[in-house]
């Protein structure tokens, strides 16, 4: 994915769709971005689950979301 592309993202609520290598499903993550590392080609999240880093390359989608309370 393309470093402007992704940098609007932060500080935005984001339904990510990823597939990790060698497995047919992909996962849905619901969070916020919080950072992007593009070096280390990591997307560091907050979610209901904690915070986290996503692998960049292993996004398949990523839209933002309007989050329900």
């Amino acid at each position: 994915m393309e470093e402007k592309c992704l940098d609007r993202m932060i500080d935005k609520y984001c339904k990510i769709v990823i597939k990790e290598p060698g497995e047919e499903r992909v996962h849905v993550v619901f969070g916020m971005v919080m950072n992007i590392d593009h070096d280390a080609d990591l997307l560091i999240i907050e979610s209901n689950q904690g915070v986290g880093c996503l692998n960049i390359k292993t996004i398949e989608a990523i839209k933002p979301k309007t989050k329900n309370r």
